[in-house]
């Protein structure tokens, strides 16, 4: 059994690195796994981080909902597959995605269809290159509905 010393070095450590980046309980539960620490002292750690606000999954929903939206340009699916594989439940992630604006999510479409299609200048018109198009939308995560109007008005 390890000694106090190290469950209060384990806390430190994860402070740190909670206090880096908004973090999921997942994400501590792999790291402290990966050091060989025990379920038993892995659930005390989570307890002392949430006591002390290091550790909130709405906030961090929100924060990788913000991330990923803004500065990787995701679409609502790809989002919500980042989320659940963090092992966050249905009902944060409905509310991390209800808080994405339509009219943000349609200018992402259009400037990731501007991009491909620049990419794809060279390549003559038709299915085949309408298809590339598609699956580079769905790649990033856009609903398929969304993606045909807009590759049909354009």
């Amino acid at each position: 059994m390890p000694a106090r010393n190290d469950l209060q070095k384990w806390a430190l450590e994860m402070e740190r690195f909670c206090a880096y980046q908004e973090r999921s309980t997942y994400e501590i539960v792999v790291k402290l796994n990966r050091k060989k620490v025990d379920k038993e002292h892995i659930n005390d750690i989570i307890s002392h981080l949430k006591a002390n606000n290091f550790l909130n999954e709405p906030r961090f929903v929100e924060a990788y909902v913000r991330g990923k939206c803004n500065i990787k340009g995701w679409g609502p699916h790809k989002i919500k597959a980042g989320l659940k594989a963090h092992k966050i439940s249905e009902e944060l992630i409905k509310s991390g995605l209800g808080n994405l604006k339509l009219t943000d999510q349609t200018q992402l479409l259009n400037a990731w269809l501007n991009k491909k299609r620049a990419a794809l200048r060279n390549e003559p018109e038709g299915p085949k290159k309408t298809a590339k198009i598609i699956r580079f939308l769905l790649s990033k995560g856009f609903e398929m509905p969304a993606i045909m109007d807009l590759v049909k008005t354009s």
